[in-house]
């Protein structure tokens, strides 16, 4: 039930990934991180990349503050997990580059800076 989509965002200062969950996002999930990073100047400043990214999915699903939408931190890789309806957006926050459907995008990686 539901078009679950998730999206997990690591960074070298994170103890563990943090992974954005919404039940009936589809491809928000790609949608939104390409978005984020085609417009960010916070790309390698991960907590502000980090926030971004989750405002945009939430937006993109019309969250209104109560169900539907969750954040964590386990670790777990959701395609490992389980009830993954739409594949899993892997984003490094530091450097911009991502992962969908098993490629790995770079087109952003410039835009990233030092903090």
């Amino acid at each position: 039930m539901g078009d679950r989509a998730y999206i997990q965002v690591e960074a070298e200062g994170f103890k563990t990934p943090i992974t954005f969950y919404g039940h009936w996002s589809g491809e928000d999930n790609i949608l939104a991180v390409r978005n984020v990073l085609g417009r960010s100047d916070r790309i390698g400043d991960a907590s502000y990349l980090t926030a971004q990214i989750f405002y945009e999915f939430a937006t993109l699903g019309n969250y209104d503050g109560e169900l539907s939408f969750g954040i964590d931190n386990y670790g777990d890789d959701p395609e490992v997990v389980g009830w993954v309806n739409s594949p899993t957006v892997y984003v490094n926050a530091d450097t911009g580059v991502y992962r969908y459907k098993g490629e790995t995008f770079t087109e952003f990686a410039e835009m990233a800076k030092s903090v």
